[in-house]
């Protein structure tokens, strides 16, 4: 069978994708800088091991082998910048290149984005939207702690902006799919849910499903803007930055045509998936 590492492979998409090839016995080898539990075994090995020390990383390639790419943007600009032997890479981006609120990821993204389409791997690009439902990942407990802590959830707009989030589940059936799928070889394709919500819509369905006693409020941007600013002052309560508040302002919906014609995956809607999540919460 083919050498396959995953770069990531202790949180997230990467730890699911990591821990589905071990249990189906297909060899791979995990690289993160600490396992955070992740068991090894039946063909699966991990390396512990900060992907920044591209030196290092390199050294841990077997030649000809497939990467999958499931980390911070800037290891793979650096790791690509020395020319690895790789055979095939799929790699995860995400859909905050298409904000109209560019930051320092957005330039990260581009530059690695750059690497990539400049180099000569064969090579598939995907952008999920904000990922859900994989250990390591805060999204939803961030809301539902919020909501515990506090009597309301303020929105600027009344969070009328949309949302698309993605399980993390089609997240790994995508990465899976572009392996075997040649014709998503030099294909940058967008992974979102099934459908837009508004951010109002997300945050009632999460204080739902966890049953949580809290109500979304609508309140001008300039008062959300200094209550995520108070808001780190308060013990327990998850950090908000100016950053996450301005994003709060655009849609961030996006067709799941190229998903469904290049990969043949349809992503599961948010209550559906939501459910998977609090389904497997303990307690």
């Amino acid at each position: 069978m083919e050498d396959i590492t995953v770069i990531g492979a202790s949180a997230g998409p990467g730890r699911l994708l990591f821990e589905q090839l071990r249990d189906e016995g297909i060899p791979v080898q995990g690289i993160a800088r600490s396992t955070r539990g992740v068991a090894t075994g039946n063909g699966a090995r991990f390396t512990t091991l900060d992907a920044s020390d591209t030196s290092a990383l390199l050294d841990c390639l077997t030649p000809g082998s497939i990467l999958f790419h499931c980390s911070r943007p800037e290891f793979l600009t650096a790791l690509l910048a020395r020319k690895p032997e790789i055979r095939r890479l799929v790699v995860l981006g995400s859909t905050r290149v298409y904000t109209r609120f560019p930051d320092d990821k957005c330039s990260r993204l581009a530059a690695m984005a750059h690497a990539i389409w400049m180099g000569d791997i064969p090579a598939t690009l995907l952008h999920p939207t904000m990922i859900y439902g994989a250990p390591g990942l805060n999204n939803i407990e961030r809301v539902v702690r919020y909501a515990r802590l506090s009597p309301v959830i303020p929105l600027p707009g009344g969070g009328r902006s949309l949302i698309q989030p993605v399980h993390a589940s089609d997240v790994v059936t995508a990465m899976r799919q572009a392996l075997s799928t040649e014709a998503s070889i030099g294909r940058a394709i967008i992974v979102p849910g099934r459908k837009a919500v508004s951010y109002r819509e997300f945050i009632e369905l999460i204080i739902r499903l966890a049953n949580v006693s809290c109500r979304v409020v609508s309140m001008p941007y300039p008062l959300v803007s200094l209550g995520a600013l108070i808001s780190g002052l308060i013990p327990g309560l998850p950090d908000v930055t100016a950053e996450e508040v301005q994003r709060l302002l655009e849609d961030k919906a996006f067709e799941w045509q190229d998903l469904k014609d290049l990969l043949n995956i349809e992503p599961m809607d948010l209550e559906t998936g939501l459910g998977l999540v609090f389904n497997q919460a303990p307690g």
